[in-house]
């Protein structure tokens, strides 16, 4: 006889489930066994009782004597039986519990949706930086000082009247080298140094006429230029260069000096 396999409805975990049923199942086939050998073994003592025959008197004294003790035996094999049932019994439900509490928990596994598989997303690669490439900004003009006329020097009259002007904004105050530009502010009462553009236009002054804290601010910047390859100049507002034009007009030559009010007076 052939016999063919059935697919498994389970997955594996519900296939293990099955084995545990199947193997309880076997126990109540078998308990169930021991009751029916149990219940032949009652009727073979019941059966082996012996019968009175009729017609032969039997005392009563000796008749009760006899059938007393079978029954007291009877008895005891009868409770034997009885707590081997109960036993039984109690197993066998025992057993149906667990047997239902597998069945539960097979249906829940079979109920349950197969987990799916992760499909994971790959990430699109990070675009690699194109070097910045710098351009060069144009040649700023030559430097063309313009000093307010020929054989005039210009300085300040003392190095706070400077520090005054700049810090009110009225003076700019430049070093330039190389075709670039710093330019030198004041920033909570000392020098501050940043990079800025050529200046069009500007009055030279002579480096020994620049206060020493603005040297050095501008010698001790990372970026800044060789002090000796410095030329140095200020913007001035309309109204100083309206004053130093009227005092160069028609002289040769003199000492520009710029006060910290802004006044200017010609020194011979």
């Amino acid at each position: 006889m052939i016999r063919r396999r059935r697919q498994a409805r389970f997955p594996p975990a519900a296939a293990a489930a099955g084995g545990d049923i199947e193997a309880l199942q076997t126990d109540v086939m078998r308990f169930l066994s021991i009751i029916g050998l149990c219940l032949m073994a009652i009727f073979a003592l019941v059966q082996g009782i012996p019968v009175q025959q009729a017609g032969k008197p039997v005392q009563p004294a000796q008749a009760a004597r006899p059938h007393q003790d079978i029954r007291a035996q009877k008895e005891q094999q009868l409770d034997a039986l009885r707590g081997r049932l109960l036993d039984t019994q109690v197993q066998l439900d025992r057993s149906r519990r667990e047997i239902e509490t597998l069945r539960h928990r097979s249906r829940q596994q079979a109920e349950q949706p197969a987990a799916k598989p992760v499909i994971r997303k790959r990430t699109p690669p990070v675009p690699v930086a194109k070097p910045v490439i710098e351009k060069q900004p144009p040649a700023a003009p030559a430097v063309k000082p313009l000093p307010p006329g020929k054989g005039f020097t210009l300085r300040f009259a003392s190095a706070a009247a400077l520090d005054r002007l700049v810090t009110a904004g009225s003076v700019a105050l430049y070093g330039m080298a190389d075709q670039q530009a710093w330019r030198l502010s004041m920033d909570a009462g000392r020098p501050a140094v940043a990079r800025a553009s050529f200046p069009q236009w500007f009055h030279e002054m002579a480096a020994l006429t620049v206060p020493a804290h603005y040297l050095h601010s501008l010698e001790g910047t990372a970026d800044g230029p060789a002090q000796s390859g410095v030329v140095w100049g200020v913007q001035l507002p309309a109204a100083t260069r309206t004053a130093i034009a009227a005092l160069t007009r028609g002289k040769p030559g003199g000492v520009l000096v710029i006060r910290g009010n802004g006044q200017v007076i010609l020194e011979d």
